[in-house]
């Protein structure tokens, strides 16, 4: 499956680099492409649950998904 998400404080390209390593790290994620100048992140995923774990991991590195809670202000 195929999803675009709208990622909180993806402003630079170090934050893209963060975000990219976090990706890499989740298995069940592929065919990334990452949007700083927009703030979306595309890619593949095999379960919702390996959706879901990406979610959780971006929120504690403090990049959530849209419509998640913000840790950085």
């Amino acid at each position: 499956m195929r999803t675009t998400v709208t990622i909180k404080n993806l402003r630079c390209d170090r934050c893209k680099n963060a975000v990219a390593i976090q990706l890499n790290k989740v298995s069940g994620i592929s065919n990334i492409c990452i949007d700083i100048t927009k703030g979306l992140v595309s890619f593949d995923y095999k379960t919702h649950n390996t959706l879901e774990g990406l979610r959780m991991n971006l929120k504690e590195i403090g990049f959530p998904i849209t419509n998640d809670p913000n840790r950085i202000t």
